[in-house]
Parts: C-alpha cells; sequence; structure tokens
C-alpha cells in the first residue's frame, strides 16, 4: 500500500512539474504587433523588421514576414511543401488548413534533423502580411506546437 501512495505521489508530481515546465506565455512582434504565446523563459535572438525569433533549451520559434503580394489562399499549401522539401524535413505530414480570428493558415510537422519541427503559413485575412513560421523543439509536443501556433493574433488598433 506504501509503496502505491509513494507511486502516486510521484506520478502527480511528475504531472504538475511537466505542466509548469509549459506554461505559455504571451510575446509580441512589436514591428508587426503579432503577438502569440510562447514558453516561458524564451531568450529573444532576433527583433527586426525582418524576423523575430526566440529559442531556450528545447524549443525554437521564427516568424518571418513573406511579401504575400500575390499568394493566395489556395496556393500556400503547395507553397508550404517546397519550402519543407527546401529544408530538407523529412517524415512530413500532410498539410492541414484552419483559420484563426486573423489569419487563414496551413501547416506541416516534420523532423528537422532529428527534432520535431511544425511549419506554417499564415496569411492575414485583411489583405495585408504573411508570415512564416517555424517551430522546433527537442522532444515530441506535438500538443505545444498546435497551441502555440493557434494563439497567433494581430494587436488590435
Amino acid at each position: 500500500m506504501k509503496n502505491i501512495v509513494l507511486v502516486l505521489f510521484f506520478l502527480v508530481f511528475s504531472t504538475v512539474q511537466y505542466g509548469y515546465a509549459q506554461t505559455l506565455t504571451p510575446t509580441t512582434w512589436k514591428a508587426y504587433g503579432l503577438t502569440f504565446n510562447a514558453p516561458s523563459g524564451m531568450a529573444v535572438e532576433d527583433d527586426s523588421d525582418e524576423g523575430y525569433s526566440i529559442s531556450n533549451d528545447s524549443y525554437y520559434i521564427s516568424v518571418q514576414v513573406l511579401d504575400s503580394e500575390g499568394m493566395t489562399q489556395g496556393e500556400m499549401p503547395q507553397e508550404l511543401k517546397n519550402i519543407a522539401s527546401d529544408d530538407g524535413v523529412t517524415e512530413v505530414s500532410e498539410v492541414d488548413k484552419f483559420d484563426l480570428h486573423h489569419f487563414h493558415g496551413v501547416k506541416l510537422g516534420g523532423k528537422c534533423e532529428s527534432d520535431n519541427c511544425v511549419y506554417s503559413y499564415l496569411l492575414a485575412k485583411d489583405g495585408g502580411n504573411a508570415f512564416f513560421i517555424s517551430i522546433i523543439v527537442r522532444q515530441a509536443s506535438g500538443s505545444i506546437m498546435d497551441a502555440i501556433l493557434k494563439s497567433f493574433k494581430l494587436e488590435e488598433e
């Protein structure tokens, strides 16, 4: 009985500790008013007009603005596949389409060398900017990568 209690305590403690490590907090790329949730404690590596990247020991998130002139929602899936192929992404998933409050989006997952990764295009619904997002994580964590991706929004004016 004592062993069962100790095992249950260990499992609960591990779950709480894992959940704490995955706490997401807002971060903003001020140049474009683009806000999204990222794991706590991320260090900003680049915050310029061309890109925004943050990282820690487990995650690397990069956002780049694209010249969206002429890009259509219908072209995004094939363009995303092309970028993943050019980057050497392996074990590539099918492209999934999704909609956020401010964006039409597409995403695919795969392996970037030995790490899990998600690539995505976000096209502003107002015809404004388009963004390329890559999320790379050392250990499998698809739900966290989805939560990060689905949190992207533009600051309200």
